[in-house]
């Protein structure tokens, strides 16, 4: 039977979800009977059919990219070339890591990820990509409530104490992670305007009872804040470009005004929302990793390093071990010290700028509205989550493709203006 390179296409953007939504994740843990072991060996050794998987999904998404009109491709690779000026930095991290073998891994996941999020962008419209990840999100949703009548154990964390222990965690590894995928998927759906055929209502109230279950303040923060950012995007926009250029001017200033508000308002909100001001002893894990990091503050440990090096060891005598700073900014500076967060910054930068110049120019302002309150999103709660930069998590798959989707835009743009002259 011969295969098409649209089944292919087909095949590679359901097996890249599948990979990075947990799926594969979920089914590796109730066939090893959910046992976790030495967590610090497993985190060094990996799972053996994810790195089969992810070779495979590497090697066929340079297939696929080789398919891609060659002058869209040239285009594209130069938009993103903060991507590889990252991805360079991560692969030459080699040279002073505490672990050059797991960040030779580390970086070739990291590659994949890269890959597979800029092969679905080239191959794939972006409003039914995006469509297709939040119906994704909702599978895992679904699975997550059927596990949960089935295992209730299992689909409920033991983490936590109080109102917060028992949490929904579904097919997911945490509740955090989980949730956040719940609410990438209400802001996707409403982003889109999808929100009034009865199967779009279907998956809103599904994603939000599963929020309520994990009872991740971080979460509904980000729906609220997003839908309330996407809306606003949304009213202030107009058919004219200077106009919408003064009323991203204005939307910058209420955002910076948002933003000194909640700084001077930070204690009376986290006792609103129900939590402690260490942020469930977030605080004082990164006190204790401060001093881990002022050793390698220049370039770090080498990209995915830390945790698997005798560097943990003074952290894990005085707290335990938990395979990640719980912040992706703390994280980076573990991964690459100074230098790796200074481009990690440069890059997010360069995607935010993408989506308020496409936001202004291009007819498909609802889905660039929804990606720029999303990744906005994930820089704030990147501070306390591992978000940017988790080479194995659905989080950085989004990340990504918004990062491409913005870049495919403009480049698109720019092709019909030059064709119309």
């Amino acid at each position: 039977m011969k295969i098409t390179l649209d089944t292919l296409k087909r095949a590679y953007l359901f097996t890249t979800v599948f990979y990075y939504c947990g799926f594969l994740t979920f089914t590796s843990r109730l066939l090893s009977g959910g046992g976790t072991g030495d967590l610090m060996s497993a985190n060094a050794s990996g799972n053996a059919a994810k790195q089969v998987i992810g070779i495979l999904l590497l090697l066929s998404g340079v297939y696929l990219l080789l398919k891609v009109e060659k002058k869209l491709l040239f285009s594209m690779l130069i938009k993103s070339l903060w991507w590889w000026v990252i991805i360079a930095f991560f692969l030459a991290s080699m040279y002073w890591s505490y672990e050059p073998g797991i960040t030779l891994r580390r970086s070739i996941a990291f590659i994949t990820l890269v890959v597979a999020g800029f092969c679905v962008v080239s191959h794939f419209d972006a409003e039914s990509l995006m469509y297709f990840i939040a119906k994704t999100l909702f599978v895992v949703a679904v699975m997550g409530l059927i596990y949960l009548v089935i295992s209730p154990s299992n689909a409920l964390g033991g983490h936590g104490e109080g109102d917060r222990a028992n949490m929904f965690i579904g097919i997911m590894s945490d509740k955090n992670g989980g949730a956040r995928l719940y609410a990438y998927g209400i802001l996707i759906l409403v982003g889109l305007g999808y929100y009034h055929r009865r199967n779009h209502k279907i998956m809103l109230a599904v994603f939000s009872i599963c929020l309520i279950f994990a009872n991740s303040a971080t979460a509904i923060v980000m729906v609220f804040a997003g839908v309330g950012l996407i809306t606003l995007f949304k009213i202030m926009r107009s058919h004219s470009p200077n106009m919408n250029l003064r009323r991203v001017i204005i939307i910058t200033f209420l955002l910076v005004a948002a933003a000194v508000a909640v700084s001077y308002l930070y204690a009376f909100l986290l006792e609103l929302l129900g939590r402690d001001p260490t942020l469930t002893n977030r605080t004082i894990i990164w006190s204790l990793l401060d001093e881990s990091i002022e050793a390698e503050s220049t370039l770090g440990y080498g990209f995915g390093a830390f945790w698997v090096s005798d560097a943990v060891t003074s952290f894990v005598e005085r707290w335990s071990y938990i395979g990640n700073a719980h912040s992706g900014y703390y994280e980076v500076m573990l991964y690459g010290g100074k230098v790796g967060l200074g481009l990690v910054i440069i890059l997010t930068l360069k995607i935010v700028k993408d989506l308020v110049q496409g936001y202004i120019v291009s007819d498909k302002n609802a889905l660039l509205a929804a990606l720029l309150a999303i990744i906005l999103m994930q820089c704030i709660v990147n501070y306390i989550g591992f978000v940017i930069m988790n080479h194995n998590s659905a989080d950085m798959l989004i990340y990504t493709i918004i990062s491409f989707v913005a870049s495919i835009s403009l480049v698109q743009r720019t092709n019909n203006t030059n064709v119309a002259h």
